[in-house]
């Protein structure tokens, strides 16, 4: 949607400058240097709402702009250097376009109940969004969709039907990544017929996307190439999808992670030596662009590599800065790996409280890794009094996810418990 403006200019040129003083028709003359300054804004064409501030923004939105809404949206979802990062008032602004119309406010509100992101995890509301803004003709619903469709398979699923290549290396040079899209925990109840009919209806929504100019459609396709969803696994073919998302020059937000997720999966496919040949260099170039960009997974990955010597001589002092960077994002993963490495005293003093600060944050999460460590903290009384059920629970947390060990560990803190009763 265009807006115009009115552009009321203060021109004072050696000068005069009105102002109320206070009564309706009385005015008071001040004087100035010489300068010109926009004060206020309309009956002028907005080409590009990008370039408009937060607070030229909320002014269209309260006026009901939708694409001003949804561009406050962006900026709060994403968080700038104008406006901190806050999902509750991100899906309000969404809201408010998606019930005026706007396709792609109701596109952004589904994934936040894809993900459970500000609101509970909804992926019959989340469908029922995306097959809304789908219908309206917003492309980048299809890849919404998709995740949806991928959402509700199960890991056994995904195991029976995708078709990964594989990989160049299963040596000490690859490290594992976490995984992109989470799958349900439940048993499947689709046939095999439905469940080949589902993987080929996510690959074709992410084709779509891909065919209508979509970012995050370049994305997701060069993921099904790698992973082998609903297509046989070609990690040169990922490559080369993972590319175009990165080449974009768009600078919305939205574009803008799509591209930090495809340079971060470029970046491991050098690491790994997939589809490419290896060369940690250029992982680390790759990865440090998104890095750069405040994607916390790149940052992460970055410190994997300096802890690990991944390429590069080991260094723990820099895989603490790039942990922290992460968590500072609040990635749990590296809330995790800083916990780790302040009780090894990697690269800093040994530290258990610090570990077990850190460890929590990551815990709360639900990140099974930090609620494992945080049961072993309580459990031998790492920087903390030694408390056995608080170390059950946790390590209950654990179990309940499904994480391999957590249950012995639930077994062997019972029977300590029931020694000392």
């Amino acid at each position: 949607m265009k807006r115009n403006f009115r552009l009321f200019w203060i021109l004072a040129i050696g000068s005069l400058v009105i102002v109320s003083c206070g009564k309706k028709d009385e005015e008071e003359i001040v004087e100035t240097g010489d300068t010109t300054e926009q004060v206020a804004f309309d009956d002028v064409e907005v080409e590009d709402y990008t370039v408009l501030k937060y607070n030229e923004l909320e002014v269209l939105a309260y006026e009901d702009d939708t694409e001003a809404q949804v561009m406050l949206g962006r900026m709060l979802e994403y968080g700038t250097e104008e406006a901190k990062q806050d999902f509750t008032e991100a899906i309000s602004w969404y809201q408010m376009a998606s019930d005026s119309g706007n396709i792609d406010g109701t596109c952004a509100l589904g994934y936040f109940y894809l993900t459970g992101t500000g609101v509970d995890k909804d992926l019959e509301k989340a469908a029922e969004l995306f097959d809304m803004a789908i219908e309206g003709g917003c492309a980048n619903a299809n890849v919404g969709k998709a995740r949806v469709l991928l959402a509700g398979l199960s890991e056994e699923d995904l195991k029976s039907v995708c078709n990964p290549p594989v990989s160049a290396t299963e040596d000490e040079s690859k490290i594992e990544t976490e995984e992109e899209e989470e799958t349900t925990e439940e048993d499947s109840e689709l046939t095999d017929s439905e469940l080949s009919e589902t993987v080929d209806e996510i690959y074709n929504l992410i084709y779509k996307a891909q065919i209508d100019g979509d970012i995050d459609g370049s994305y997701y396709l060069g993921y099904a190439y790698e992973n082998g969803i609903g297509v046989k696994g070609d990690f040169k073919k990922a490559f080369d999808y993972y590319s175009r998302a990165a080449k974009s020059e768009s600078v919305d937000l939205a574009d803008q992670y799509a591209k930090n997720k495809a340079n971060t999966a470029l970046g491991l496919l050098y690491l790994n030596g997939n589809g490419v040949e290896a060369d940690s260099e250029k992982a680390i170039e790759y990865l440090k662009i998104a890095s750069d960009n405040g994607y916390a997974k790149a940052s992460y990955y970055l410190g994997q590599i300096c802890e690990n010597g991944l390429g590069v001589d080991k260094n723990y002092e820099q895989a603490m800065e790039y942990y922290l960077i992460a968590a500072d994002l609040d990635y749990a993963p590296a809330l995790n790996q800083v916990g780790y490495m302040y009780y090894n005293g990697y690269g800093v003093d040994v530290d258990f409280a610090s570990a077990v600060y850190y460890q929590k944050l990551a815990a709360l999460q639900g990140y099974a890794i930090a609620q494992v460590n945080l049961g072993f903290l309580y459990e031998n009384g790492y920087g903390v009094e030694r408390n056995l059920e608080t170390a059950l629970s946790y390590y209950e947390m654990a179990a309940d996810s499904g994480y391999e060990g957590a249950t012995e560990a639930v077994v062997r803190v019972k029977a300590q418990i029931n020694e000392e009763m």
